[in-house]
């Protein structure tokens, strides 16, 4: 039996006293996998995990994601996608400035990743926190009207879009880069495989339009939802400390990064990404 505390009034736990190192914990994680569906978001705290672990661990979630951005999977482990602003022998180890938009992760494939689980291998003494937002709650607080407006209309994401506004003086994608990442359609509201629930799904810059809508409307709509999305009360603020481990679930959350001294202090995090299925 886990001993747990909320994150939030509506969404989110901490598991405390738990030790994920060792492979005897395994059972444990299984009892992650499934409080993740119902949590939303879990806290563990105080973990000292090798690469090995962490991806053997992400594993017992599903099968996992690889980045396309290939440069940025310095561990020797593919499963494992680097961000920071550390730079070794004169080539950064991981994508800086990831993120700061609000989002779910990989919302722009075709078959969106199911959760994530972010490792803070070092962080700095102030800043970088990260938001995470329940689209289940966004969604519930809607008026009827608006849940009936939007119940049946979808969205094209596109990597592109925002790789544009995110990295604009960065080297532009690549074509073999381009090709893995087309646009994709999917619908403003989903169901939860497991639970059923529904929530929002939106986003900053990565959802490029909310289609069946003239084009002035769907902008309206879009920025709207956006904004009530990420109201204070459905969001929880995240300060990292040094062996923080955080899963999440992509299907109705969304999350965002935030600045810091990035001259100042170094940020090493490891994030591993569970594959999902189509959304509907």
């Amino acid at each position: 039996m886990l001993q747990t505390r909320p994150l939030h009034a509506g969404f989110g736990i901490e598991v405390l006293g738990l030790d994920l190192s060792a492979p005897d914990s395994d059972a444990a994680v299984d009892e992650l996998v499934r409080q993740v569906d119902r949590h939303s978001l879990i806290l563990v705290r105080g973990q000292a995990l090798s690469n090995q672990r962490h991806v053997d661990i992400s594993r017992r979630f599903g099968d996992l994601m690889t980045h396309v951005l290939k440069q940025f999977l310095t561990t020797g482990l593919p499963e494992i996608y680097v961000l920071s602003n550390v730079t070794e022998d004169g080539k950064p180890i991981g994508n800086h400035k990831e993120g700061w938009n609000w989002h779910s992760d990989l919302s722009y494939v075709a078959e969106p990743s199911m959760g994530s689980l972010l490792y803070a291998v070092e962080v700095p003494p102030e800043g970088a926190d990260t938001l995470f937002a329940s689209m289940h709650l966004a969604y519930e607080s809607l008026p009827a009207e608006t849940q009936a407006r939007i119940r049946n209309l979808t969205a094209t994401h596109s990597y592109a879009g925002y790789y544009g506004k995110a990295f604009a003086d960065r080297a532009p994608l690549t074509e073999e880069q381009k090709a893995r990442t087309p646009d994709v359609v999917h619908p403003v509201v989903r169901t939860h495989p497991v639970t059923g629930r529904l929530s929002l799904y939106v986003g900053q810059d990565i959802v490029k339009q909310i289609n069946d809508l003239p084009a002035d409307e769907a902008e309206t709509l879009l920025a709207a939802l956006n904004r009530h999305a990420i109201s204070d009360e459905f969001t929880y603020r995240h300060k990292w400390q040094q062996g923080d481990l955080i899963i999440w679930d992509n299907r109705c959350t969304m999350h965002c990064a935030t600045p810091y001294e990035d001259t100042r202090y170094r940020r090493i995090m490891h994030r591993t990404t569970v594959a999902g299925t189509r959304p509907f």
